[in-house]
């Protein structure tokens, strides 16, 4: 056993002492802290948040140890048991962070301890010096102010929520106990709501996929006074930040609430458990390169949104304006002409979770929901209603999850295949390894279900005549060939437009007989003055889906089979 004994030395203390006690036969002990934490994929270097770290035998004698490299620590010694112990800072909250203070403490287990590669599979405790009257919200085994974990990978994917101040809200389906934990300075208005539907989305996601295998499952909320939108999936949990506080109760707050839940109860399928082969198990010291994400991320986006309509408690209109924002992130981004969704997963290590150049990627969640909602709408009119994405997923539950595997990009299109009794090679090559534009499919698909898919120009005019996206007065991006492309550059701050004073939040400058403008610009501190002639071409569109004005009961049906609508 491996035992963990966190404090700090003042309530208000940013700094979590942790104390480790372990026992091991070899005579150089090995520790490491992991470099990237499980639904970031992108390295995280906890160890810049390390300092202390010291090291003593059973009898508190001083052990001389090395830094090996920026997250290993090596102790040459004879000793058969040892003590460790160092001091992590934290600073920040976020899904994946680890955070203490007087009121409480956000436990992410995985930025934190240090762990014997030798030894993971070992029993872990970890022992909370805390005040007696604090509650412990964590999907672990509990005895007391202790925690018990089977293995480190159990430990790191089960994050604790502790505080004196932790709003509890619970509902049950079957055998299965779900728990709602809030913290933050906000008051719910219907508690009873909020319990209806998280008890209907999470009951059609258990029916969906037949098999769930933990009694009590923990919603980890963190409400904060700022604006914030962040979740990452666990074991049996989900540690979810939302803010601001003082809408808790507006409608906008609670889809977003309901939406972030929904699809990170999704994960505990797939990626928890359903994972890809580059992963199984997880590599704690090292970049886990996959080309899936449109799996992991992307058929999880299209879920989280599915199971509310489907489950009653959205109705379609909010669901036409979820995928309406979905097409808008998608179409206004050029990079889906350069990079597929593979190439974007695979570089997710490098940049994926930040703008990165213009036009380069697409976003693994956004391509990725779209290219499922493809698939989806295929097995469904393929199979004449009989099979939908659903048996894709619970396909792979059993065949690879349940055999103890990860699943290839070849496994899961075989899987698609299999399910749909045709050839999806060139879905493949077009959507998930190529660059082909989706909307003519799409429009195909949607009409069979009574939907059309219409272009919509940006209602921003510099966008849309010129190609160009502003932040206050600076230029942010500019669309490829488009007439700003040929004279302006990103970053160039915009002083007036046809002499008159720029500003972002008019366009009194806009004068529709007028095809041509002056616009002054400030770049590398000197004023330069450039001509745009509006041409016939419109930049940064997008596209809706719209009800079609009369609808036949062949589509009818269709919609009950991919939405569940009577």
């Amino acid at each position: 056993m491996i035992e963990y004994r966190l404090s700090q030395n003042h309530p208000q203390d940013p700094f979590l002492n942790i104390e480790i006690k372990l026992n091991t036969n070899t005579d150089k002990l090995k520790l490491k802290l992991s470099n990237w934490r499980p639904g970031r994929y992108q390295l995280g270097n906890f160890s810049k948040y390390l300092r202390g770290f010291k090291a003593y035998d059973s009898n508190h004698k001083p052990l001389s140890f090395k830094k090996t490299d920026k997250n290993s620590w090596e102790i040459e010694s004879d000793a058969n048991s040892y003590i460790i112990q160092y001091q992590i800072y934290t600073s920040i909250i976020d899904g994946g962070s680890t955070f203490v203070d007087e009121e409480h403490w956000y436990l992410n287990f995985i930025n934190c301890m240090l762990y014997d590669a030798d030894n993971m599979n070992q029993q872990h405790k970890i022992l909370l010096d805390i005040p007696g009257d604090w509650q412990i919200a964590c999907g672990l085994q509990k005895e007391g102010t202790t925690l018990i974990a089977d293995n480190f990978y159990q430990l790191v994917d089960s994050p604790a929520l502790v505080g004196a101040r932790l709003k509890h809200l619970k509902y049950s389906i079957d055998n299965y106990n779900f728990h709602l934990w809030f913290r933050g300075d906000f008051k719910i208005d219907d508690e009873s709501k909020i319990i209806k539907d998280f008890k209907n989305f999470s009951q059609h996601q258990l029916e969906t996929m037949q098999e769930f295998e933990s009694r009590d499952y923990h919603f980890l909320f963190q409400i904060l006074p700022e604006k914030a939108y962040h979740g990452v999936e666990h074991l049996n949990s989900t540690c979810i930040v939302l803010g601001p506080a003082k809408e808790f109760n507006s409608d906008e707050f609670y889809s977003n609430l309901l939406g972030i839940s929904s699809h990170e109860l999704f994960h505990y399928w797939n990626i928890i458990r359903i994972r890809p082969q580059e992963m199984y198990p997880y590599d704690f010291d090292k970049e886990n390169y996959f080309t899936t994400g449109y799996v992991a991320e992307g058929v999880t986006t299209y879920y989280g949104d599915l199971f509310l309509i489907r489950s009653g408690v959205k109705d379609l209109d909010w669901y036409q304006k979820e995928l309406n924002k979905l097409f808008k992130r998608h179409f206004e981004n050029y990079g889906r002409f350069n990079y597929s969704v593979a190439e974007s997963s695979y570089d997710l290590w490098l940049d994926g979770y930040e703008a990165g150049i213009p036009h380069r990627k697409v976003s693994i969640y956004v391509k990725g929901a779209l290219i499922a909602l493809i698939l989806d709408l295929r097995i469904i009119l393929k199979s004449k209603g009989e099979k939908s994405l659903d048996d894709v997923m619970k396909l792979l539950w059993n065949n690879y999850y349940k055999n103890d595997q990860g699943y290839s990009a070849e496994d899961y299109l075989k899987t698609a295949e299999e399910v749909m009794g045709e050839d999806l090679s060139q879905y493949s090559y077009d959507y998930i390894t190529g660059t082909k534009p989706i909307e003519d499919e799409l429009n195909s698909l949607l009409s069979e279900f009574g939907f059309d898919l219409t272009i919509k120009k940006n209602e921003n005019l510099l966008s849309r005549y010129f190609g160009i996206k502003t932040n206050e007065d600076k230029i942010l991006n500019i669309a490829p060939k488009s007439i700003a492309e040929k004279k302006l550059r990103i970053g160039d701050q915009i002083i007036s437009i046809n002499g008159i004073k720029f500003d972002e939040t008019s366009e009194l400058w806009f004068e529709s007989e007028n095809p041509e403008y002056v616009v002054q610009v400030l770049r590398n501190q000197k004023i330069k003055e450039v001509s745009l002639k509006i041409e016939d071409v419109n930049y940064f569109n997008s596209y809706v889906i719209e009800s079609q004005k009369e609808v036949s009961d062949y589509q009818l049906e269709n919609r009950k089979k991919w939405l569940n609508l009577g």
